[in-house]
């Protein structure tokens, strides 16, 4: 299986792009078609005023950009640095203002929304060697295949960004942040337990994870995202978040997910409405 996904990783980054752009349609067209009733469901509450055309242009288009992300973290391990520097740039705000995500005073926490292509954020220690002198690690959820697991692990790992499994990593996360480093962590995903949110017309359990980690070492908080320009192209962004506390900063980390969103087409469709975030919100009177 390693040796299958190791060819696939080579051919995907040195065929013409062409092919990698179609498997990422025909993957899309599967995730469509597996996922058509929650992406629908999703759209339409949180955009009653759209119409159908426009929620299934959406649905379609955020599915493909789905399959997009996914293959490029399997290709990734085979694509050369300097391709990958034509491919990814930084906006200023990463290294210098408010949002700088750079020399900091103390630990940085970055709230991580499920854009298009965050698989290319954990190359951002590439980019300039004071990125580089920080430690940044990652939660995240281990794949169960083991072959793909290891894969994926060392593609994102490739630069020095270290990946902590959810189900043991809470502890060396937090360390992380302690010692003056940096912790990346997914906001906007479903969770059995967390906190109720109105989140575009619905309520939902959101995580306040990021949120916790923050108040209690009292470090910087900034969300942290890709910018989607073009196939396997992006601009890497930060935002500085104000408030302090846990349970202020989960809100305005939603608030700002929500705007965004709401900002255009092109935004709205370059997130994952294949995941079922108000899946426990019902559990909640809010």
């Amino acid at each position: 299986m390693y040796v299958l996904i190791a060819t696939y990783a080579w051919l995907l980054a040195n065929l013409p792009e062409v092919f990698a752009r179609v498997n990422a349609w025909i993957f899309g067209q599967c995730i469509w078609l597996l996922r058509r009733e929650i992406v629908l469901n999703n759209l339409q509450q949180a955009f009653p005023e759209k119409d159908k055309t426009w929620w299934n242009k959406i649905g379609k288009l955020s599915c493909q950009r789905t399959a997009e992300m996914s293959l490029f973290g399997i290709a990734s391990a085979a694509l050369s640095e300097k391709e990958l520097r034509t491919r990814i740039k930084l906006n200023p705000s990463i290294l210098e203002g408010p949002s700088r995500l750079n020399n900091t005073e103390n630990g940085t926490v970055c709230f991580v929304p499920h854009f298009s292509l965050m698989e290319m954020m954990t190359m951002i220690r590439l980019f300039d060697s004071s990125l580089a002198q920080r430690n940044w690690v990652t939660l995240y959820r281990p794949l169960d295949l083991a072959a793909a697991e290891n894969w994926i692990k060392k593609s994102r790992e490739r630069f020095g960004m270290k990946l902590v499994s959810r189900r043991e990593g809470f502890g060396r996360t937090m360390e992380a942040v302690r010692q003056g480093g940096v912790a990346c962590v997914l906001f906007d995903q479903n969770t059995h337990q967390g906190m109720p949110l109105k989140f575009l017309n619905r309520t939902c359990a959101v995580t306040n994870l990021p949120g916790i980690i923050t108040q209690r070492f009292h470090a910087e908080a900034r969300i942290f995202w890709a910018h989607r320009t073009g196939f396997w192209r992006c601009e890497l962004n930060a935002f500085a978040l104000k408030a302090k506390d846990s349970g202020a900063l989960t809100e305005e980390s939603n608030a700002w997910l929500a705007q965004q969103l709401q900002s255009s087409d092109e935004v709205c469709a370059d997130w994952l409405w294949a995941h079922n975030r108000w899946k426990s919100g019902e559990h909640f009177d809010y």
